[in-house]
């Protein structure tokens, strides 16, 4: 018998459980006492190739977020839920213990995950594509081989933005045609 995969709307109810479920760990074990540690919202946007991303707010009253790739939950949810949340979670809770100006995956955070009992490694293993393609776009300099660069660097070149070579470190100059 095989087993249906479970529904966007199980997924998203996992998810939330799961923060609240270590923000409630971190709370009873890492030292916040009576100071509140609320639980971040979970927004299920993010692209790319990025599993997750906690983005802190700056105003007590706001809550914090937590961004998840929807895409990478339906097709890895053990993986999001057991490595990509707590990892998440962690980023909050170091935060709210040690303020603003720690690394991101710095000693704190580091700290953090092992007393989650997980890994602190900084990425995840899930393949994952690329949501877009960048056009590329051919440069000359100094060296025999052309140089590309990106749509967007492309772009600020055109703005006025300089770029030199990494190899001979000439002024790359735009050779007028795509790559």
């Amino acid at each position: 018998m095989t087993e249906n995969p479970p529904s966007e709307a199980g997924l998203q109810a996992r998810i939330k459980d799961a923060v609240r479920d270590w923000v409630a760990y971190a709370h009873a074990h890492l030292g916040f006492g009576r100071r509140p540690l609320p639980v971040p919202e979970v927004r299920l946007d993010l692209r790319g190739r990025g599993a997750g991303l906690a983005v802190i707010s700056p105003r007590k009253r706001q809550p914090d977020l937590i961004r998840l790739n929807a895409t990478l939950l339906r097709e890895h949810p053990r993986e999001m839920i057991e490595e990509t949340v707590p990892h998440e979670v962690a980023h909050v809770v170091a935060y709210r213990l040690f303020g603003r100006r720690i690394k991101p995956h710095g000693r704190e955070w580091q700290d953090v995950m092992r007393a989650f009992g997980k890994d602190p490694s900084v990425s995840h293993c899930m393949p994952a594509e690329p949501t877009r393609r960048l056009r590329r776009f051919a440069y000359r300099c100094g060296c025999e081989s052309p140089v590309e660069l990106t749509s967007i660097r492309h772009r600020r070149v055109q703005q006025g933005a300089v770029y030199r070579c990494r190899r001979c470190g000439e002024r790359l100059i735009f050779s007028g045609e795509s790559a």
